[in-house]
């Protein structure tokens, strides 16, 4: 069983049928490393949120899934670009 980083977590958890995918572009590209990291710092801060009796904890738990959506959407858009053409690029080497 292999160890998953905490930046990879939760979007393994959000993305599993992407896990393959996460995995190649976390080893090829610094963007959805950060991308990923980002998504990890958003999760933990949410967390921490919507455990808070704080005041203004209900408007930090809105901004904060909001910017997570944000960011779900930007890793499938990423996972849809890269993944396919890592796709491609492995069916060229094959043929």
């Amino acid at each position: 069983m292999s160890v998953i980083k905490s930046s990879l977590f939760h979007v393994i958890k959000r993305f599993p049928f992407r896990k393959k995918t996460i995995h190649s572009l976390l080893k090829s590209d610094d963007g959805f490393h950060t991308l990923c990291n980002d998504y990890q710092i958003c999760f933990e801060a949410l967390t921490k949120w919507n455990q808070s009796t704080l005041e203004e904890a209900p408007v930090r738990r809105t901004e904060y899934e909001d910017l997570l959506r944000g960011l779900e959407l930007e890793i499938a858009e990423f996972l849809n670009e890269k993944g396919s053409t890592m796709i491609f690029d492995q069916r060229k080497l094959k043929g």
